[in-house]
């Protein structure tokens, strides 16, 4: 009966692990409008959102007055409900994980399946 329980929370912990990065809210601000979708990728200058099935790129334009525009909330801990919210450089992004750059001058990887809401400005 033990081993049978074992693999079941194997199985519910790799479940949670694929779809939690699913939930997250991730917003493009355009000068115009913004867009709701997945974020598919980001490097240094470009955004790639997957919304509805429908891959959309989008470049970003550095502006050395407003570095750290993006904005990000994401859980302290994996297991926890405290979340923490912040500006921040979206550095580089892919389905497992978030490279942020903070004000501080601090660069900080970030897993995907901890991230909240992520909003990105363009």
């Amino acid at each position: 009966m033990k081993k049978y329980s074992k693999i079941s929370a194997l199985m519910l912990c790799m479940a949670f692990c694929t779809i939690s990065p699913t939930l997250a809210a991730d917003i493009v601000n355009l000068p115009t409008e913004s867009i709701k979708g997945k974020f598919y990728s980001v490097t240094e200058g470009l955004v790639v959102l997957d919304q509805k099935g429908i891959k959309k790129s989008y470049i970003r334009v550095e502006n050395q007055n407003d570095i750290y525009r993006d904005y990000i909330v994401y859980r302290k801990s994996p297991f926890s409900g405290s979340s923490e919210s912040t500006p921040c450089k979206v550095v580089f992004l892919d389905t497992w994980v978030v490279k942020i750059k903070l004000p501080n001058a601090n660069t900080v990887e970030i897993p995907r399946y901890r991230i909240k809401d992520l909003e990105i400005n363009i």
